[in-house]
């Protein structure tokens, strides 16, 4: 498996499964060819935006492992075109990101997954916009999004359906919070320190969504890094 570092900003075609560090701010223009279905990889701990243009009858999944940063997200879907985004943020000073799922055309899907810690008093936002153009049919648009608060850090969930359509599925889901005492006296009591519980949680509320295969070693080890 190779990974591309990105230090500069850059135009990508995807036609088959893509790994990207983000080693310096960029811009990213993506787009996925019609009727391609690929999974993309990023690990992030420097600001990005990115454009991502799904042709039509394309299917992608995006895990996204961030630390610290801020993102910016542009998704369009054409027709058929279907989009799983899991996007998970470590925040020990700031990190702030915003989500713009644009609907276009029939018979599209997007679900999205944010996930988060917060340390400390750092600063943790979602900003999530599913939007949905007028007289489109068979849209699905769903959005679920979780903070877990270690200290009494900053954060912030704002989920937006802006919807101009009838022949739609679509729902939103936020949840900020912090370890159950319940669950955490349990593991205690079974023996495991509270150093370790923490560390349960973490990896469990940033990769828990994700479906990972050939990324989970690399998440792991900036996971342990990070940590």
């Amino acid at each position: 498996m190779l990974w591309n570092k990105i230090n500069v900003n850059s135009n990508i075609t995807l036609d088959n499964d893509c790994y990207l560090e983000i080693t310096s701010d960029v811009k990213l223009n993506i787009i996925v060819r019609e009727n391609v279905c690929a999974k993309l990889v990023i690990i992030g701990n420097n600001n990005y935006d990115i454009n991502l243009e799904l042709d039509s009858g394309s299917n992608l999944i995006v895990n996204s492992l961030n630390k610290d940063n801020c993102v910016n997200v542009n998704i369009n879907l054409r027709e058929n075109s279907n989009i799983t985004y899991n996007h998970s943020s470590l925040s020990i000073m700031n990190s702030i990101n915003n989500f713009n799922v644009n609907h276009m055309a029939n018979n599209s899907v997007s679900n999205l997954n944010n996930n988060g810690i917060n340390f400390h008093d750092g600063k943790l936002v979602f900003v999530i916009n599913g939007i949905v153009s007028k007289n489109l049919t068979n849209i699905t648009c769903n959005q679920k999004s979780k903070i877990i608060e270690f200290d009494k850090g900053n954060s912030k969930i704002i989920p937006n359906l802006i919807i101009d359509s009838n022949d739609i599925i679509a729902s939103h889901s936020a949840f900020i919070g912090k370890i159950d005492d319940e669950e955490k006296f349990y593991m205690q009591s079974r023996g495991i320190s509270e150093k370790d519980i923490l560390k349960i949680v973490y990896q469990v509320t940033l990769l828990g969504m994700m479906d990972l295969s050939k990324e989970k070693e690399e998440f792991n080890k900036r996971i342990n890094e990070w940590w």
